[in-house]
């Protein structure tokens, strides 16, 4: 007789196997793992926004959009918008850029490249991450925020991991709500309770660079 496994014995080694795969899909969680990449990203690229603002104000003692006339008054006017806005300097149109009264402009994905990258404080591929684009959800973009009188920075976005998210319900939590009004920020304060719709920018809780 030849020997050999029976039907029985191959369907329990078949079901051991689907149940280890299904319990290390949930422990990696695929979904969760791309979520912490994205964020990861757009902190780094936030930094990067940060950054090339403060270059860009140590050399030219203002910031980009002050060279538009409705905020050239001063430097220490309150300014916030999004990051597809020609007026924070990653993003540009000749026509737009000309036009003095338009620092709130999208450009629709970065047509030409802001103050930020002609000053090369930032590489030119720099405008064509997704964020960057005002086809971009509202939940996917970067927002930016300066206070009246203060010379520091926020460049905020939403998270999407829930490892992250999970942090709106610490009592010290390092998540931030901006007051979006109209789509830009109004203010940089604690997040007070963790949001049940996260594409809401008037509920969602946003990660702030700089992080305190």
């Amino acid at each position: 007789m030849k020997k050999g496994f029976t039907l029985i014995e191959l369907l329990v080694v078949i079901t051991l196997i689907g149940v280890l795969a299904v319990a290390v899909l949930s422990a990696l969680n695929p979904i969760e793992q791309i979520n912490k990449a994205r964020d990861a990203a757009k902190r780094a690229d936030s930094s990067q926004v940060l950054a090339g603002l403060d270059r860009y104000f140590a050399s030219n003692e203002k910031f980009p959009w002050n060279n538009f006339t409705d905020h050239s008054a001063s430097v220490d006017v309150a300014f916030s918008g999004t990051g597809d806005m020609i007026g924070i300097g990653v993003c540009g149109d000749a026509a737009e850029v000309a036009d003095a009264e338009a620092v709130n402009s999208n450009t629709g994905g970065c047509v030409e490249g802001g103050y930020l990258i002609t000053t090369q404080e930032l590489k030119g591929q720099f405008g064509k991450r997704p964020y960057f684009k005002s086809t971009a959800l509202d939940a996917d973009k970067l927002y930016l925020y300066k206070a009246i009188n203060e010379p520091s920075i926020s460049v905020c976005f939403v998270p999407a991991s829930k490892a992250t998210r999970d942090k709106a319900d610490d009592a010290n939590t390092p998540l931030k709500d901006l007051g979006i009004t109209g789509g830009v920020a109004t203010q940089v304060i604690p997040c007070a309770a963790a949001p049940t719709d996260w594409s809401d920018l008037a509920e969602a809780c946003f990660v702030c660079i700089p992080e305190e």
